[in-house]
């Protein structure tokens, strides 16, 4: 054994006794996605860390740094780096990696998603012959011709226009990965782009607050409790796709009619619910398994929540819905939500949508919905569930199109109306005009005390509404307008719908 003075020795005992100190809780931390985002000098740095209060220390600064508001609680430069973490882990998990760990999750994480993402599989390819002075044969003397090679697939990401950063100094570029085997996805280098540089720079671009040198948050400290939101699609080919149909000129595309609406619950938590409605015939079917998607914008441009279920078309007589509740807050927004399968969307409508912000205390109607599917709910509901009102389903017709058979419901849910002996009092008059073939129709229900059910486990909400049967209205373009007045506190109400009716 090799002597060794007591001056190695004491310092050895030093550095074990040290790093002994820095505990599992944050041993490991530089091994994780997060070794993508650090700088040469921030590894130095960490490698340098004697103790979990150092290590404390330095990660609070590390994501303040990022942070694009420091000044606030709320770092969103972390919540959105835990998001793309999240997405890679589940979109591009390897043989034995885990999908943030691979390059294409790298990728990911410095640079979000791109504009466009397409590839294809290899392609059988002959390998140049020999092209010195003497050609190679075999053993016979007969020439030898390579065999084919098969090209890896590959993938080629855009980043082009809003999806390159704006800290990436070259113009819109391209990133290639190949297949190598296993599901391992390796990046690959092209004559114009040079992966290496770019990511760098978005090391270096990333940071915001480069001469911060104490967070003005400790991560220790209790912060108010924020709901985090995607702001991107975690299937990138939806994702892709979807920004495809927003940026060209058409309000919707394929034959899901959408229909929406604003409500409140008596807890006063303000929710938006949202229809995507097939009619029979479409390609798209009842049970049929699909996504769900919804993207909502400010006016700014910036995406405040991002919805993506996989669930099943729910039949509707012949027809097929899906619906889905959303919370926002009071604000003008953009909505595209859309049904897709396979990455594909299948149909898409964008709109604009205004949340008012409705006083859960307040007296107040709902917008007048029609149907012809109205039941009680056999199952467990919550008070935000999609069109469900104390257990009570409305399915709205989202298409409006009804046929002279069964009947249109209409339905309104009233909020804290006036109250006289014990129960509201209200009166509803119902006006239908038509443009048919036979020329104009009309048909009018006078003013008169109207029946209010009280909606089951919904303190001071009702619900009005009435059947209307079909048989005898003739083909034509309809409009309804139904006045519900509140004869205890003098308000009135006036709702009107469009529908249509077609022949059997």
């Amino acid at each position: 054994m090799k002597s060794m003075s007591l001056c190695a020795l004491f310092a050895i005992v030093i550095f074990a006794s040290a790093a002994a100190q820095v505990t599992p809780k944050y041993a490991d931390w530089a091994d994780s996605p997060v070794k993508f985002l650090m700088t040469r000098d921030e590894t130095k740095q960490w490698k340098a860390i004697r103790s979990d209060d150092e290590a404390a220390a330095f990660i609070d600064l590390f994501w303040a740094r990022r942070d694009p508001t420091p000044a606030t609680p709320r770092n969103e430069f972390r919540e959105e780096f835990d998001q793309r973490v999240a997405v890679a882990d589940e979109r591009f998990a390897g043989y034995r990696t885990r999908g943030a760990l691979t390059d294409r999750g790298k990728v990911l994480i410095l640079l979000g998603p791109p504009e466009q993402m397409s590839g294809r599989y290899g392609e059988a390819s002959i390998t140049s012959l020999n092209t010195g002075t003497t050609a190679q044969t075999d053993s016979e003397g007969h020439l030898l011709v390579p065999s084919p090679t098969r090209e890896p697939p590959r993938q080629v990401w855009t980043y082009a226009h809003q999806r390159k950063p704006k800290f990436i100094k070259e113009s819109d570029f391209v990133l290639v990965f190949l297949d190598v085997g296993h599901n391992d996805w390796q990046l690959g280098h092209t004559e114009r782009t040079n992966p290496d540089v770019i990511l760098m720079q978005a090391v270096n671009g990333l940071i915001v607050s480069p001469n911060l040198t104490k967070a003005p948050f400790s991560s220790s400290t209790p912060t108010p409790t924020l709901r985090a939101h995607a702001t991107s699609l975690k299937d990138l080919a939806l994702d892709t796709a979807v920004k495809q149909f927003k940026a060209g000129d058409k309000p919707a595309v394929g034959p899901a009619t959408l229909t929406w609406g604003e409500f409140v619950s008596p807890a006063g938590e303000h929710f938006v619910s949202v229809q995507l409605y097939v009619p029979a015939g479409s390609e798209i079917t009842a049970g049929q398994k699909v996504t769900f998607f919804g993207v909502i914008e400010k006016t700014t441009g910036e995406i405040v929540e991002v919805a993506e279920d996989a669930t099943s078309m729910i039949a509707s007589g012949r027809d097929a819905y899906v619906d889905k509740s959303l919370q926002l807050a009071p604000g003008s927004y953009t909505g595209t939500f859309g049904i897709a399968a396979g990455g594909h969307v299948l149909s898409a409508s964008r709109t604009g949508i205004k949340v008012e912000g409705l006083d859960p205390a307040a007296t107040g109607i709902s917008p007048l919905i029609l149907s012809n599917n109205v039941y009680p709910m056999q199952t467990a509901y919550d008070d935000t569930d999609p069109f469900t009102f104390g257990g009570l389903k409305v399915v709205p017709k989202g298409d409006s199109v009804f046929t002279p058979s069964g009947d249109l419901w209409y339905f309104v849910e009233m909020r804290n109306p006036g109250v006289a002996e014990g129960n509201p009092k209200v009166q509803v008059q119902v006006d239908i005009k038509g443009k048919t073939s036979k020329g104009p129709v009309a048909m009018s229900l006078p003013m008169k005390d109207a029946e209010v059910a009280k909606l089951k486990g919904m303190k001071d909400r009702y619900a009005v509404g009435l059947a209307i049967p079909l048989e005898g209205f003739v083909p034509g373009e309809y409009t309804m307008k139904v006045r519900v007045v509140d004869t205890v506190l003098g308000k009135t109400y006036d709702l009107e719908r469009q529908f249509r009716v077609q022949a059997l």
